[in-house]
Order: C-alpha cells, then structure tokens, then sequence
C-alpha cells in the first residue's frame, strides 16, 4: 500500500512518544538535540560468562555412553518395528513423537504410515466405533502429509438419525483429548473438525474437576496451547516428565528420551557459546544501552523455530538475526527520530559500508552488524551451493525496516489503520520473513536459482505463519502499548472498527489465529511445494510464537515460568540412572 501523508511534525522526537514525555522541538540540525525516552525495559538476567563457558569440557554434565545410547534406541526401534498390533503401534509413534525422539526413526515412521494410509479405508470401514483409534489415526496421517479426510470420522463422531455428535463421547475422556488434538490440523473448509473441536473443548473444560490428577494434567496443557501448537522442544521436556508419572510408561522408551535430551542440550550448550562470544563481540549493549539485551530468550525463541538436533548452523542464524532485530526494533520503536529512521532505511536499501556515513554514530554499530551478519550466511551459501542469496538478504533487512518505517509515520501522522492495513504491514513488521529467509539456506536443502527467486515474493506459508506471530505478539503485549501511548495493535483497532470492548477483541483475533492454522496446515501439510525441513521451520515459528508469547511479553519481560523453561532447556539435565 501506499503509506498515508504524514502531516506537519512538530519535532523530530522518537516515534510513540508517551503524551506526558516533555518534548524538545528543532527544526535544524544545529538545533538542540531531540530528548529521547526508553521503555525502561528489565535487564539481562543472564550471566554471560557462564553461558561462554558451556563450551568448555568440565561443563559437559552427564556424558552419554555412546554404546549403551546405541543399545537403547536399536531396543525402541525394535518395539517400534514389531508391535503387530495396529493402534499399539500409533501409540508407540504418537509417544516417540512426543518425547522427541522420533527423529531417530524418521524413515521407519514415514513407511508405516504410509502404509497404513493405503489401507485408510478399509481401517475406517472396521474400527469406525473406535474414536480414539480413528482420531489417532487421522492426526498422525495428516501431520505426515498422507492423504485423509475427516469424512472417515463421520461415523465414529457422528449420532444415527441426526447431525449432532455422539452423545457418549462427553464421558470418553481419552478420545475426547484425541478429538480435541485432532481437529487442529482442520484445513479450511472442514466445517466436522471445527464442531469436533468446540465440541471436545466444552466437554474436556467442564469434566476437569472430576479427572485424576495425570489425566488432569494432559487437558490442561492441551487446554493452554494444543499439541499442534506448541513448540516441538518445549513439548519433549513437559512430556519426558509427564510420561514419568505415566504407570503404564514403558521403562526404555522413557530412558531413551532422557539420555537424548541430554545430548541434545549438550548441542544446545555449544550453540549458545558461540553465539553469546558473538554478541559480546558486537558490543551493541555498550554501544546501545538504551535497547533490549535479549540473546539468550532469542535463542530459546531460534530453538523454537528450528528445533531439529542437526540443523544448529540455522538455529544460530535465526538467534543471532533475532537478537538484531530486537535492537532495531527498539531503535524504531522508542528512540530514533523520523528523520533517523529515514535515513537508515536508506542505507539498509544500499546495503555497503559507505552508507553509514549518514548515520548518526549510535546506528553505526547495529547497521555494521547486520550487513557482516547476513554477508556471512551469504558467502558460506555461496562457497557451499554456489548460489548467490545476498539480494534476498538484503532485501529482507529492507522490507523490514520499510515496515517499521510505515509505523513510525503512521505515529508521527495520527493516522489509525484499518485491521487490513495493519496486518498487511504486520506480517512483515513482526519480523517472519526476515528470520525463515535467512534459515532457508542453512536447512541442508537443495538451493537453485529458482528457489531463490520463488523465495523473493514471500510465498503464502511465511506470510500466513507470520500473521499468526503477529497475533500472538498483539495479544501479549496490547495492555503495556496502551499505557505507553504506543500505535495501536491489532486488538485496539478492532475494538475501534467495532466499538467492541477488549474481550470480544480477544475473541475475535483467536477465531482469525484458528482460520489462519488452517491455511498454514493446507500449504504446509497438503502437497506441500517445499522440503519438509523448511515448512516445518514456519509451523514452528508460529508454534513458538504461541508459546513465547503465552501469558506475556517473553522477550521484552521474560517472566519466571520462561525462566524456568529456558533453565530446563538448555541448562539443568535430566538425572538419569545406570
């Protein structure tokens, strides 16, 4: 769109200036320099020292026996391959997935499950009584990309003689849960699975009191982001502990995922050394005091997104393009001038080192950091692939700050967007695109030239997983943006379009989040045109997204439940016996 006509600024103050900020105006260069405010954002938590020195051997907890790891995962594999019976065997895949250790046996899954997809018919036509089978059954096709359809569903949900669903089920707790997980991966259209999930919502929330306390506990958290939803990580160390308290848990798969958990934080630990002797080599704390220090919640947001042990080079990348982009973010939000921002607009469009010569000295650091940043993805792209990606880097960086730019005239102008204009904006403004196109080259995929160029016009799945980041991101931090005077978010304009009041605006945004994960589901799970490694990256930002921002800002204040899960993470072990 074209960005509105800003009118007659005042002062070149920083952009959401609080209406109490008292305000010094210039109209010249020569003049006064703008007062400046900050967000008073909490400061780091992390001891930085400590988090360098996980690299170091004497910080390598628990090292795992090569051999008796090999010992136990040939064991799983062969509980995997040769449970006979068909709903023990998706139980078993269901929980390998959950404790995130289903990777180990990726092939093995993939060619069961597309074997059983051959025989979906014939499955549905002799279990249809069975809800919890049909339910397990349909999810696990679905997240495979096998083709399936609710319809196979109709006659176990559905009453004879009307349209409404079977009554017993408010009493069948097990496939009530089932149902509830199921019905997330709906594609647009699938009007069952929307009734399905209302359905088991209503029923599993009003059965809570009565339920024993293990089952108890699986609603809840199903309740709080479903399986679909959250992210992958987050999700193995809930459930490994979950699992514990399971009495029908099976000894050497629940020891397996531990032993693995541990290895991959060991991973993790590496990871978040190198990346943290990045950071304070950049120094932009220093240089930028007025900006959120956020690396280590950057990370935990990077292992979010790409959450596959094998692909660390990407997860790097996605931190440390993270913890850019909180900085500039701030830049844009709290402290430059108009005119700043302008001019580092241009000079991320020319994109070399000449360019700073316009910059005021505090964005001198932060633009140097992000050309050598990306530059860096770009000639490791090029040594490796032969292929060229700076452009569209660059043009990432660019289309982001244009975004954050439209924001600040928007500010400055008084102009108030309609719901369409700014999630137009948002998508981009939020940051996805620039974080999933600087991930694609370092997912071990093939890139041509033409994947480059399809990767240019943001396909459909990045913007769609964006606009979810975005929602999730509004639903958060709305409250504090409201006290601060900031523009207005996605719910303050939709309580102004509808003169509704804030929880109706609430309501409304998680009905388009739940519209949006249906496009997300079709264009990442049905025929998907791109390697799996990269349509799960974007299901994964959205997942996170969900999960980062779920009872608050976890970037901007990172509460103690995040705390305690970045801890679990990447720092504190399972103990795990002989």
């Amino acid at each position: 769109m074209v960005a509105p006509k800003c009118v007659r600024r005042p002062c070149a103050v920083s952009r959401r200036t609080m209406a109490n900020t008292p305000v010094m105006c210039t109209s010249s260069s020569e003049g006064p320099p703008p007062v400046r405010r900050s967000a008073n954002y909490q400061p780091n938590v992390w001891n930085y020292d400590s988090m360098e020195s996980l690299a170091t051997a004497k910080h390598q907890r628990n090292p795992v026996d090569p051999l008796s790891f090999d010992k136990l995962k040939f064991g799983v594999r062969h509980l995997l391959l040769e449970e006979a019976e068909l709903l023990s065997k998706l139980k078993v895949i269901d929980t390998l997935q959950r404790l995130g250790t289903a990777y180990h046996f990726d092939e093995e899954i993939s060619g069961m499950l597309n074997s059983i997809s051959m025989a979906r018919q014939e499955l549905a036509d002799s279990m249809d009584s069975d809800v919890y089978f049909m339910t397990l059954l349909f999810r696990l096709l679905r997240q495979n990309s096998s083709p399936i359809s609710p319809e196979l569903l109709l006659r176990s949900l559905k009453q004879d003689g009307n349209g409404g669903l079977k009554e017993s089920l408010q009493n069948d707790m097990k496939s009530l849960l089932s149902l509830y997980e199921a019905s997330h991966l709906a594609f647009e259209g699938e009007d069952l699975l929307d009734e399905a999930r209302i359905f088991a919502t209503k029923a599993l929330s009003e059965s809570l009191p009565s339920m024993n306390p293990h089952l108890r506990s699986s609603v809840r958290n199903a309740l709080a982001i479903p399986l679909h939803w959250t992210a992958p990580r987050l999700q193995t160390r809930w459930f490994i502990n979950h699992y514990a308290g399971d009495t029908q848990a099976d000894p050497m798969m629940l020891h397996f995922a531990k032993l693995d958990f541990n290895n991959v934080q060991n991973l993790h630990q590496q990871e978040l050394a190198r990346i943290t002797r990045w950071w304070r080599h950049a120094n932009l704390k220093e240089k930028l005091p007025f900006a959120r220090d956020r690396l280590i919640e950057c990370f935990y947001f990077a292992t979010g997104v790409v959450s596959e042990p094998c692909l660390g080079a990407a997860r790097e990348v996605v931190a440390k393009t993270s913890a850019l982009i909180v900085v500039l973010d701030d830049i844009y939000d709290i402290y430059g001038t108009l005119d700043e921002l302008v001019m580092f607009t241009d000079a991320i469009e020319r994109w070399e080192a000449s360019a700073s010569e316009q910059l005021p000295e505090y964005m001198k650091a932060i633009y140097f950091t992000i050309l050598n940043t990306s530059n860096e993805v770009a000639e490791n792209v090029l040594r490796q692939d032969g292929c060229d990606v700076r452009f569209l880097l660059k043009k990432t960086w660019h289309d982001l700050c244009k975004a954050f730019l439209l924001e600040a005239k928007w500010h400055y102008s008084n102009y108030k967007p309609t719901l369409k204009e700014y999630l137009d904006n948002g998508w981009v403004s939020v940051s996805g695109p620039v974080l999933l196109i600087h991930a694609f080259p370092m997912l071990k995929m093939e890139i041509t030239p033409k994947s480059i160029k399809q990767f240019e016009s943001y396909p459909r799945l990045i913007q769609m997983v964006s606009k979810i980041f975005r929602l999730c991101n509004d639903s958060a931090t709305h409250s504090e943006e409201l006290k601060r005077g900031d523009a207005p978010s996605s719910i303050a304009i939709y309580m102004f379009e509808n003169r509704v009041k804030e929880h109706d605006a609430r309501e409304a945004m998680r009905d388009l989040t739940m519209e949006i994960w249906k496009l997300v589901n079709q264009d990442a799970l049905n025929n998907c045109q791109y390697p799996r490694s990269f349509s799960n990256i974007c299901m994964n930002m959205a997942r996170i997204s969900h999960c980062i921002y779920q009872g608050g800002d976890g970037v901007s204040t990172p509460n103690d439940k995040e705390k305690v899960e970045i801890r679990e993470l990447f720092l504190e072990p399972f103990k795990v016996g002989n």
